[in-house]
């Protein structure tokens, strides 16, 4: 699912007077000005300007007042938003309202320290990319109205993808903290954010906040999945790290573009894998190391792990890009090696770390089957179980009893692309089932209960209750199930699989 698309009618452009989208209209005092002195008294004129855009006035749909309106911007028409209305000659004294103040009236301090608390219970084990201090620092400079609209942009796109990632629970709603629940009140911020960070003038050389925001923009949109403007600012945020120069930095800073570049990284492949995109991101020597001495990070560097051996000749391969030269079985050999070592045994791990690096790991060994089948290097029957055609019948398998013990909050922390992973397995692991005859399984010798039409049952299950799964995953599910595997069935099995997951 891509960008939204805009339906709209025939409906005249022009406003009746009944019109209901341009009955509110705001009066902003200009004065006319030809650009020479003069002592005569200025002419004060009345502009009354329409508060509907032009695509709202043809839909006749409420309209917000800002620009692009929030209407347009869920539409994907972001670029497209605007107001037919001749332009006023300002005053010199005359002031047209900056979104930056409008932002910051937005993000009050009750705000940012509720966010700031969700960002590092639920946000931090994932992407730990801000700290205590460095969020005291960008708190004290956002006050400042000259140099603060950078730190103020950070703190806003910190809150924004909390507030869309994170909706429970809805305390500043309840409180009367914020005028609307946390979903709707973070896409409010987040169209305030998106013109004050396209008006707000770009620092050389590049600095630590305009990446930060950027990737903060790049999260917000992929949560609402507007996948185009998604991947617009994550191709925007690597390409400002790899212009980005550490000289002069202080250490906090250093450290922060240290641990971006491996979020950065692991959201790009991750992204890349998901959605056939190129990628940008290299790890060469200069690439800041994996310091794994913090046990904070454990989770995150085991992350990273693995996604280090998912380069630009894997993305190539997967794309199927024309290469000069052929791959080999061994590469993809080295590459799964690499992917089965990377995690690291820890018990202090958080559930929501538990969660991404077992599904992301079991997803990353079914991309390299398909790559495999693809390629044609699978066989009927091998000692090394990933060179089978039944291969993700085990993946399935080893997901559900390694998630199973495991929260469903877990797993909706981490958006979309957990369901999308999910996802993957299971329509692969219909693929097999479409294809393979089915035999009991058996454990040392002794037949137990599970089957894979089980695993299947329990995946679709949980995708279910995932971000994007009831509207659109467990629909595709189910029609590549009908168009695969139509003898399925599943309705028992689901049913006992729902009652599982709801007592967890």
């Amino acid at each position: 699912m891509d960008e939204a698309s805009d339906h709209m009618g025939a409906a005249s452009t022009d406003d009746s007077p009944g019109d209901s989208v341009g009955s509110s209209m705001p009066v902003l005092q200009v004065a006319s000005w030809d650009g020479v002195s003069s002592n005569a008294p200025s002419v004060t004129k009345r502009l009354q300007v329409p508060r509907a855009c032009d695509r709202c006035k043809r839909l006749r749909r409420g309209c917000s007042e800002y620009r692009p309106c929030r209407r347009c911007i869920e539409s994907g028409l972001a670029n497209e938003c605007r107001t037919r209305m001749p332009q006023p000659r300002l005053a010199l004294n005359a002031s047209v309202p900056a979104p930056g103040p409008q932002l910051a009236e937005l993000l009050s301090s009750r705000v940012i320290d509720y966010c700031t608390e969700r960002f590092f219970d639920r946000l931090h084990p994932t992407i730990p990319i801000l700290t205590v201090d460095y969020v005291a620092s960008l708190r004290a400079t956002a006050a400042s109205p000259d140099a603060g609209l950078e730190s103020l942009c950070v703190l806003a796109g910190m809150a924004c993808q909390v507030l869309l990632q994170t909706e429970e629970p809805e305390s500043l709603f309840q409180q009367g903290v914020i005028p609307d629940k946390n979903l709707a009140f973070g896409r409010l911020l987040l169209e305030m954010l998106i013109p004050t960070y396209q008006n707000m003038s770009r620092r050389s050389p590049i600095s630590l906040e305009t990446c930060l925001v950027s990737f903060f923009l790049y999260a917000c949109e992929a949560v609402l999945s507007h996948h185009g403007r998604s991947f617009r600012y994550l191709r925007e945020t690597t390409t400002l790290m790899i212009l980005f120069r550490p000289e002069g930095t202080n250490d906090t800073s250093r450290l922060i573009m240290d641990r971006l570049f491996w979020v950065l990284l692991v959201s790009e492949r991750s992204h890349a894998i998901r959605y056939r995109r190129p990628v940008t991101l290299q790890i060469t020597k200069d690439s800041p190391s994996l310091d794994s001495s913090d046990p904070s990070l454990v989770g995150f560097w085991s992350l990273a792990a693995l996604f280090r051996p998912i380069d630009t000749s894997f993305i190539a391969l997967l794309n199927r890009e024309a290469l000069m030269i052929s791959p080999s079985p061994d590469s993809l050999n080295r590459v799964e090696l690499e992917v089965n070592s990377a995690l690291r045994l820890d018990p202090g791990l958080h559930d929501t770390q538990k969660a991404n690096l077992r599904v992301t790991q079991l997803w990353l060994r079914v991309i390299i089957w398909q790559l495999r089948l693809h390629l044609g290097y699978l066989v009927e029957e091998s000692h090394q179980r990933s060179l089978t055609f039944r291969y993700p019948i085990d993946v399935a398998r080893e997901l559900v009893l390694s998630t199973r013990d495991l929260p469903t909050s877990s797993f909706t922390v981490h958006g979309m692309g957990m369901t999308e992973k999910l996802f993957d397995v299971a329509s692969s692991l219909v693929d097999v089932l479409a294809r393979i005859p089915l035999t009991p399984t058996y454990q040392r010798g002794i037949e137990i209960e599970s089957s894979p039409k089980d695993d299947l049952s329990y995946l679709r299950s949980l995708i279910s209750r995932l971000p994007g799964g009831a509207d659109v995953y467990d629909d595709l599910l189910e029609k590549h199930i009908q168009q695969t595997l139509p003898s399925l069935e599943m309705g028992g099995i689901e049913s006992l699989a729902m009652e599982n997951l709801d007592s967890q």
